[in-house]
């Protein structure tokens, strides 16, 4: 099991044992409704028209030497038979190096121009 996962575990079993009166179960619910929250936010999955073709960009968090990255990936199914992938300190740099990384190989493989590519390659 990952270790981020075992500590959000015994964060959230640690608030959840303490005896609460009802004051503090209230309070209890809101912090942990605000954890689940969090913790939901750190996983991401969308769609977006790139290029004229529909892609997929997905970001997930991981420990890394204990610290926070994220892998972000982009993929055009039906267009290109790879992936982009990156992996960064933050949820958006992850999709943004993601989404070049993908650039860089449509370009290698002829499925853009040098035109197309330098507007995402030069940023």
């Amino acid at each position: 099991m990952k270790p981020w996962v075992l500590v959000s575990v015994g964060v959230l079993v640690l608030v959840m044992v303490s005896p609460p009166d009802l004051c503090q179960a209230q309070e209890t619910e809101t912090l942990v409704s605000l954890l689940i929250s969090k913790l939901s936010g750190l996983w991401h999955n969308g769609q977006v028209d790139f290029m004229g073709h529909t892609c997929h960009y997905s970001y997930r968090p991981t420990i890394s030497r204990w610290q926070l990255y994220y892998n972000g990936k982009m993929w055009c199914p039906g267009w290109a038979p790879f992936s982009g992938s990156s992996k960064t300190l933050s949820s958006s740099g992850a999709v943004e190096n993601a989404t070049r990384d993908f650039v860089r190989k449509a370009l290698e493989s002829n499925l853009i121009s040098k035109e197309q590519a330098a507007a995402w390659l030069n940023k």
